[in-house]
């Protein structure tokens, strides 16, 4: 039988398509990404400034939008800022102004035309910004506000819950603005994320009636270290209304009274001023002005357009007024006349000098110890001071009476053996006493002067703008009632701690305290004392101008 069977033939196993397909898709998409290298960036539309016609002052600055140019009109100060952020003019740029002169939208005008800039020398787009708040929520109340206004043509679109904002234009994602808050220490992190340029919306507190305690300034610095990706132009920028002038924001950059200039030692810094009235009418301010008639600090920051007290709770001293209490030019000691002087042996030793003279209460001096106790600080600051300005008082133990902590009688200083008390007695010889220890007695002391005047026309309470300007701080609002985020206040007692203000305000207790004492200077002058302070507590104030 032969044998008819055929060899074996190999099996070839299945092609595997698989593979072939996914090299396939990766060669294709390996060129794309070749050609889209190649093809160069579409800017969006350019930039042009123009005069505007009707408006003196004012300028016209197309912005791309969407799929038209939105013509938006800035002001003189405005567009500068705006300069600044295209050309980077400054590293660091400060613009302050008073309520409603357009901070905001310049600044998210100025990103996108920046960006175009951006663009124009070959960088890649978007351009990231980090735009930084106290709390998300500040941004939520006023930076969602201006992003969404019409006047944008819908060009800022918001993503993440509006964390994240794009500024679109010709279909094109140009600006990426990421918002947050730095309420705790992960949003704080968030900050040294990698960026182009940051700006920071109203990083100094606001007032009572926002429980803010604004963006210190070691946060500025770390998101401007974050400033590591390419571009043209590094700009950090913050918007805000007037701060306190002792406010890191104010400081960093020393704006003076100019409306804008450089800082003196620091070229790479600008600041720039929006004159009142620069934007908002006449009428509308006027509007402000009568709302905010009984809230002089803000009237100061957010209408007259100048730094003043940020108030971060109600004010113990009710019924303080800066433009009334404080003397317009220097408040003189009246020669040979006794001296009546408060101190406060707190944590910051302070004294105050001044004089009851024709029924007016005047105030010389506010001087706080900022380190060692009340010896130091009447040999280094007190004695010094009433050399110069009082030397009679010092000639004669008849010269001074006062008041002073009761604290100082028991209590001794790290650096002393000696009791505070017996210290001050020697060192200023004359009439002393201690002061309350209740806080209602020692509160309506305080509003009774507030609110007491002399005569029709004639101010009470005379303090000097220089030698007593600590006073005027504290007096202002640093001197201030304890307020949670949630806005309740405790007024059983001024926050603590809280140095040098306590213990300016309580030494101003202790002077009041003083003039109302029934035990006379024992100085052979009469201190003339047209009125008395009443420790009751007042049912009914008035005070005239």
């Amino acid at each position: 039988m032969s044998d008819t069977s055929q060899p074996v033939q190999a099996v070839k196993p299945p092609r595997d398509r698989s593979k072939r397909k996914a090299k396939d898709q990766a060669a294709r998409e390996a060129k794309r990404a070749e050609e889209a290298a190649q093809r160069p960036v579409r800017p969006p539309p350019p930039v042009t400034v123009m005069p505007a016609p009707k408006k003196a002052g004012r300028k016209r600055i197309h912005v791309p939008t969407g799929d038209r140019v939105a013509e938006l009109s800035f002001t003189a100060t405005v567009s500068s800022v705006i300069r600044c952020l295209v050309e980077g003019v400054a590293q660091e740029v400060m613009c302050v102004g008073t309520r409603g002169d357009g901070k905001t939208i310049g600044v998210l005008g100025g990103m996108i035309l920046h960006a175009a800039e951006h663009a124009k020398r070959g960088y890649p787009l978007p351009v990231k910004w980090l735009g930084v708040a106290d709390t998300f929520s500040s941004h939520k109340a006023k930076t969602f506000e201006s992003l969404e206004k019409p006047l944008w043509k819908g060009a800022w679109r918001s993503s993440d819950g509006g964390h994240v904002w794009t500024a679109v234009v010709n279909g094109q994602a140009v600006v990426q603005l990421h918002l947050f808050g730095i309420e705790d220490q992960g949003a704080s992190d968030r900050v040294r994320t990698e960026c182009h340029c940051t700006w920071f919306e109203e990083p100094a507190p606001t007032s009572v009636l926002v429980a803010s305690s604004g963006v210190n300034e070691l946060t500025w610095s770390t998101a401007i270290t974050s400033q590591r990706l390419p571009t043209h132009a590094h700009v950090a920028v913050m918007t805000l209304n007037y701060p306190d002038e002792d406010h890191w924001t104010w400081q960093r950059f020393q704006p003076g009274f100019g409306v804008s200039g450089r800082h003196p030692d620091d070229p790479t810094r600008a600041w720039f001023r929006i004159p009142p009235g620069e934007r908002a009418d006449a009428t509308e301010r006027a509007a402000w002005a009568h709302a905010l008639r009984d809230r002089p600090d803000l009237l100061r920051r957010l209408i007259q357009g100048q730094p003043g007290t940020v108030m971060l709770g109600p004010q113990v001293a009710d019924g303080f007024n800066e433009d009334v209490h404080v003397a317009k030019g220097r408040v003189r000691p009246i020669a040979n006349e006794p001296l009546a002087v408060g101190v406060d042996f707190g944590h910051t030793p302070t004294v105050i000098i001044g004089q009851v003279y024709r029924g007016q209460r005047r105030i010389y001096a506010a001087l706080a110890c900022a380190r060692g106790g009340i010896l130091q600080h009447l040999d280094n600051e007190v004695l010094p001071w009433l050399g110069e300005h009082a030397p009679w008082a010092l000639r004669s133990a008849n010269m001074i009476y006062g008041c002073y902590d009761i604290a100082g009688e028991t209590g001794e200083q790290s650096d002393i053996e000696r009791d505070p008390v017996r210290i001050l007695e020697q060192k200023l010889p004359g009439l002393w006493f201690p002061g309350p220890v209740k806080w209602e007695s020692r509160k309506h002391t305080v509003v009774s002067a507030m609110h007491h005047h002399v005569a029709p026309g004639q101010v009470s309470l005379q303090i000097d703008p220089v030698d007593a300007a600590p006073l005027v701080k504290a007096l202002s609002g640093r001197w201030h009632y304890p307020m949670d985020r949630q806005g309740q206040v405790r007024r059983d007692q001024p926050k603590k701690p809280n140095h040098p203000w306590e213990d300016l305000g309580d030494a101003f207790i202790y002077w009041l305290w003083g003039l109302t004492s029934d035990t006379q200077p024992p100085g052979p002058m009469h201190v003339e004392t047209a009125f008395s302070l009443d420790r009751a507590i007042p049912t009914e104030y008035s005070f005239t101008i």
